[in-house]
């Protein structure tokens, strides 16, 4: 049956990208192609030992949410940000999936609703043969040993709520989670380390 809205479509996708087996070839490094995967979360952060300022809030997620798949054009949206622990925002972004037959086609069927609203617009909706396909590669993330996430031991909790919330969402599988937050504390960096799947490009991310 196709998908009935946008949401049905991400249902979708989430079901066959993490829906059964292990994600990843473990033993192989070779690129897979790959199409981007365009979506919308809400994250509500709650801070009970670590507060940031919104922007360096921002700047933590875009980090961290880059590092493990999203495209840098990803865009945060604020709801609500105070420097007292709290914040919400919309967060857009695309992320890598495999580019399966199954994918493909989840991807590119519409609802009644979405085919109106695009010929009212003038707007042209991609089909499987408009998506870019692009290499990409399962990379290892550890949380805390990996210099480019410049993590330190007060960001825990916010990797507890990016962990529950938002890494459902992307190609990635938890593969060692020792995060064990404190509201008092924490005297290590969050020891968390997934396989996520990332655009292959020159350099690093």
């Amino acid at each position: 049956m196709a998908p009935s809205s946008w949401m049905g479509r991400f249902i979708l996708v989430f079901a066959l990208i993490g829906g059964s087996g292990p994600l990843h070839a473990a033993d192989s490094d070779a690129p897979v192609e790959a199409v981007w995967h365009k979506q919308s979360v809400n994250f509500q952060y709650h801070g009970f030992s670590t507060y940031y300022t919104c922007s360096g809030l921002r700047e933590k997620l875009r980090r961290i949410l880059i590092n493990i798949g999203a495209r840098e054009t990803l865009q945060l949206h604020g709801y609500s940000c105070s420097d007292q622990g709290s914040a919400r925002f919309r967060i857009t972004f695309e992320s890598p999936v495999v580019a399966t037959a199954q994918n493909v086609q989840a991807l590119t069927t519409y609802s009644a609703e979405e085919l109106l609203a695009a010929r009212t617009r003038g707007e042209h909706l991609p089909t499987a043969q408009d998506l870019p396909r692009f290499p990409a590669l399962w990379k290892t993330v550890s949380f805390s040993r990996d210099r480019r996430l410049a993590l330190t031991p007060g960001d825990c909790e916010l990797v507890e709520q990016i962990r529950r919330a938002i890494l459902p969402r992307l190609a990635v599988e938890v593969i060692h989670d020792r995060l064990n937050c404190s509201p008092s504390g924490n005297l290590r960096a969050p020891r968390l380390t997934v396989v996520a799947l990332v655009e292959q490009r020159q350099g690093a991310l």
